[in-house]
C-alpha cells in the first residue's frame, strides 16, 4: 500500500528508519498527521520497531480523538505507567536527513516533534541524571 493510500485509509503512515550498518539507533515517525489532523508528525528514537509502532499508534488514536501534544511540556499518559514524555520540535535543517520520506510526500513545509521518553526513574533525557543514552542522537536534532 502506498503512503497516499495509507493516509487516505488510516490518516497516517508508519515510517521505520534503520542504519544498515547498525551504528546509529533505529527511529520511527509518522507521515500524514499534519495533513489529516493539522498536528505535527511525531518521531521516536531508540526503541524496538514494534514498541515504536505501538506508541505511535496510541498517540495517533489520541490525536484522532482531539488530543494535541504541545512542544516543550512534560506530558503524562503516553508511556505505560506513571511516566512522562516531552515533545521537542525537530530543527528544520534536519528534516531532509531524518524525515526525507515525509518531505518527499508533502513537498511543502511541515512540522515534526521528537518524542523523548524517560528512563526507569522517570527522568527525561533533557534532565540531569538521566541514565539513557540511546536518545542522544535525538537530543542533537531538536
Amino acid at each position: 500500500m502506498s503512503i497516499e493510500e495509507n493516509i487516505k485509509k488510516h490518516g497516517w503512515q508508519y515510517q521505520f528508519v534503520f542504519d544498515k550498518d547498525g551504528e546509529k539507533p533505529d527511529f520511527s515517525y509518522t507521515i500524514g498527521l499534519e495533513e489529516s489532523f493539522s498536528h505535527p508528525e511525531i518521531m521516536i528514537f531508540g526503541l524496538k520497531r514494534e514498541q515504536m509502532h505501538s506508541i505511535l499508534t496510541d498517540l495517533v488514536n489520541d490525536i484522532k480523538e482531539g488530543r494535541v501534544f504541545k512542544p516543550n511540556e512534560k506530558t503524562a499518559d503516553i508511556v505505560a505507567g506513571d511516566y512522562e514524555a516531552i515533545f521537542k520540535p525537530l530543527k528544520e535543517e534536519y528534516i531532509p536527513e531524518y524525515a526525507g520520506t515525509a518531505e518527499r510526500y508533502y513537498k511543502k513545509p511541515f512540522r515534526v516533534y521528537v518524542m523523548l521518553w524517560p528512563d526507569k526513574n522517570n527522568i527525561l533525557p533533557t534532565e540531569p541524571g538521566c541514565e539513557l543514552t540511546v536518545q542522544n542522537e535525538a537530543l542533537q536534532i531538536v
